[in-house]
Parts: C-alpha cells; sequence; structure tokens
C-alpha cells in the first residue's frame, strides 16, 4: 500500500490462513464464523488465541540469515516501492531497539554506548528511545507510577509514557533506576517540578500547585500516596536521581 493510506493488520492475519505455514487458533469454545473475513483486530482477538507456524518453518526463522531473507521477499513483495526502504530500515531499528531494552533489563551496568554503532546518529537516536520505552513501559505493566492510571488499546498503544530521572543530556542513562512510566500528565507535571517523588518512594506535589489559580483536579489526592513500582526492588527508581530531582526540579 502507498504512504499515507490506513493499513488494517486484521486482513493478512485472517487471510493467511489460506497458506500451508499458518494455521489460525481458535479460542476453547469458540467456532469461528465460516464464510465470512474477519475484518477487525478486536474481532481477532475475540475468536482466536493467535497463529500456529509450520513446525518446519519455524526453526528457519530463528536463524537470523535466514529470517534477513524472508523479510527482504516480504517487503519485496507486499508493500509499495517507495515504502520498502523504510520497512527495512524500521525492522532493523525494531531489532536493535530490542536487543538494547533486554539489555537494560538484564545488565547492571549501562548497555553499550550504541553510539559506538556505524549507524546514522538519527538511527541510534530511534534505538536507544524505542529501546528504553520498552523496557519501562514493560516494567511499569503499562500503568503511570505516580497516578496509576493504566489504558492500552488493542493495537498495544498505551497512555503512558518512557521518563528518565535525570535527562539523557545530562545522565546518558537509560537504566530503569533512571526511569519512570508516567502518563502525558503526570510526564510533563514531573519535568515542570510540580510533581516528584520522596524518599519513601511517595509521591510528592509541589505547594505552587495550590497557590496559582490552577484547577488540578485529581493531582491533590496524590499528594504523599504511594507511587507504583516494579515488582522487583533491582527495578524501583534510584533515590540518587530521584533526590537529585527534588533539588534540582522540583518547586516549593
Amino acid at each position: 500500500m502507498p504512504i499515507g493510506s490506513a493499513g488494517n493488520m486484521a486482513y493478512p492475519f485472517f487471510f493467511m490462513d489460506s497458506e500451508p505455514f499458518w494455521t489460525l487458533v481458535s479460542r476453547p469454545g469458540i467456532r469461528p464464523p465460516v464464510g465470512r473475513t474477519v475484518s477487525s483486530m478486536r474481532r481477532i482477538r475475540e475468536l482466536y488465541l493467535g497463529a500456529r507456524l509450520d513446525d518446519e518453518l519455524f526453526p528457519l526463522l530463528l536463524m537470523e540469515p535466514l529470517r534477513e531473507k524472508l523479510r527482504a521477499a516480504l517487503v519485496g513483495t507486499y508493500f509499495a516501492p517507495e515504502t520498502r526502504p523504510l520497512q527495512l530500515e524500521q525492522g532493523r531499528i525494531n531489532i536493535r531497539a530490542d536487543e538494547y531494552g533486554r539489555a537494560l533489563l538484564e545488565s547492571a551496568e549501562p548497555p553499550r554506548d550504541h553510539e559506538d554503532y556505524e549507524e546514522a546518529p538519527e538511527t541510534v537516536s530511534r534505538v536507544r528511545d524505542q529501546g528504553f520505552r520498552k523496557a519501562i513501559v514493560q516494567l511499569y505493566e503499562h500503568r503511570c507510577s505516580l497516578c496509576g492510571i493504566r489504558m492500552l488499546t488493542l493495537d498495544g498503544h498505551t497512555v503512558v509514557e518512557a521518563a528518565h530521572i535525570v535527562p539523557w543530556r545530562e545522565s546518558r542513562d537509560d537504566r530503569p533506576a533512571n526511569g519512570l512510566a508516567l502518563c502525558r500528565l503526570c510526564h510533563w507535571s514531573f519535568d515542570e517540578g510540580l510533581m516528584g517523588v520522596g524518599k519513601n518512594y511517595e509521591v510528592l506535589i509541589s505547594s505552587q500547585v495550590k497557590r496559582e489559580p490552577n484547577f488540578p483536579g485529581h493531582m491533590l489526592t496524590l499528594s504523599d500516596r504511594p507511587i507504583f513500582r516494579p515488582g522487583q526492588e533491582k527495578y524501583w527508581p534510584g533515590q540518587g536521581n530521584l533526590e537529585r530531582h527534588r533539588k534540582k526540579v522540583m518547586k516549593k
């Protein structure tokens, strides 16, 4: 499809059931409709657990050279010529970002600086940003650590963002100890110094929120409530980073 066209993942997911390597797996007790097209991801999820790959194909996909050949063949066959370079580039970025995100969760030390890679700076930045976001959002299970909101669409879009406690430009630190999952309102409020996190991992609200002619809604009800944290303590936000935010960013 050309650039600007709206895609729908439900169509290939559903119609590939006619291929010998792709088998749709129905949910227990549900009989999918016969002779009708399933045209939305919501309906796909209601009817199917997923799809099963052919037993001979799956081991081949675990081999990177063959997987890259298949990726190139799929992009070259099914995507418009003007989109093919973008698709291949984004695929490489997705792979690198996934590797970077896993490294953030598995290592106590910062992963190897991606600026060492022989790639364009903008590609390096996209890999790092995407990997950091994926790791932090996963740790907090798509929940804002300050207000607790959790909203996730069927397409996987989430209301929360990955925020650095100490900005990357100063810390160059993407480890979970320097990250928080925040909704957009809490992210803006945190960066503006209107919200913070205390020594006991409680929500702090700046007195400026009360003094100015604001209408903060639910924000004041969050004061002194414990923040939401990952299950494992090693992934909790570091108090050293939080203290710096309290001293240098948080408004009195």
